[in-house]
């Protein structure tokens, strides 16, 4: 077996890539309970089953090629954010209380929040 072993700047990005899939993962749960499990909020299923695929894309890509997808990660990542920003404006701004659908946007923007930092310190750590 001619194992070599994983420079510490692509274990960083694979450690990265595992976070972005469990951002992925939360976000299709999300959108499986919006789409009628827990409650019919379609408003809301349909955009986060969206950012599941992207943060998924990102993630596999970034898991399976570390050194070539730092762009994808970042840019699949920052789309994520917005979305969630755009949640927390409708969930802020909506006549229904929904408290667990707010822990979930401010948990997962600061996951978010974290991916993108580590993502740029990577960066930086680069050149």
């Amino acid at each position: 077996m001619n194992a070599k072993p994983v420079p510490a700047t692509n274990r960083s990005l694979t450690l990265v890539g595992r976070l972005m899939l469990a951002e992925a993962v939360t976000f299709a749960i999300a959108s499986i309970l919006h789409f009628g499990v827990a409650e019919s909020f379609i408003g809301a299923a349909i955009p986060e089953a969206i950012i599941a695929i992207v943060l998924g894309v990102g993630a596999i890509a970034v898991i399976r090629r570390p050194a070539a997808s730092w762009w994808l990660a970042l840019g699949t990542t920052l789309f994520a954010l917005l979305g969630v920003i755009i949640g927390l404006s409708v969930i802020l701004g909506g006549r229904v209380s929904r408290p667990v659908d707010l822990a979930y946007h401010a948990t997962i923007f600061v996951a978010l929040v974290i991916t993108v930092v580590l993502l740029l310190a990577r960066r930086q750590t680069k050149y």
